[in-house]
């Protein structure tokens, strides 16, 4: 890139940077508020290749386990919270995603096609943090 140009040799203008930054700045706001619309969840919902095996209500803790194309991927409730404990797949990201709560949170194991999904309660009138 040269000296005074921007994208593909364009030159960028002051009022082009405080665009970006404005648009920049939007944007990390909406998260948070995206965040507080997404209301704590009351079931975790885990299917196995598409097909849902299991409905785990957040306020009971434990364990299940799930079978899947790997082998036994482990599932723990606790203190209105779900996580993948563990997973025989080859990179553990969704060992590594934590604990999530949310309802709308997802938590996949790709290659061992686990998915667990948080819902809750969805009242009228309520916004479902997409639209209203």
């Amino acid at each position: 890139m040269m000296p005074g140009k921007g994208f593909y040799g364009l030159a960028l203008t002051r009022g082009d940077k405080l665009l970006m930054g404005i648009l920049l700045v939007l944007s990390l706001a909406s998260i948070g508020v995206v965040h507080r619309l997404m209301q704590p969840g009351s079931v975790a919902v885990v299917e196995v290749d598409g097909h849902e095996v299991h409905r785990l209500d957040l306020s009971v803790n434990g364990r299940r386990a799930v079978a899947g194309p790997l082998g036994e991927t482990m599932i723990q409730v606790n203190a209105g919270k779900v996580r993948v404990e563990s997973s025989p797949c080859p990179h553990r990201l969704c060992v590594r995603m934590g604990w999530v709560k949310r309802s709308g949170s997802l938590i996949v194991c790709v290659p061992n096609r686990v998915l667990v999904r948080v819902e809750g309660e969805k009242k009228k009138g309520e916004p479902d943090a997409v639209t209203w």
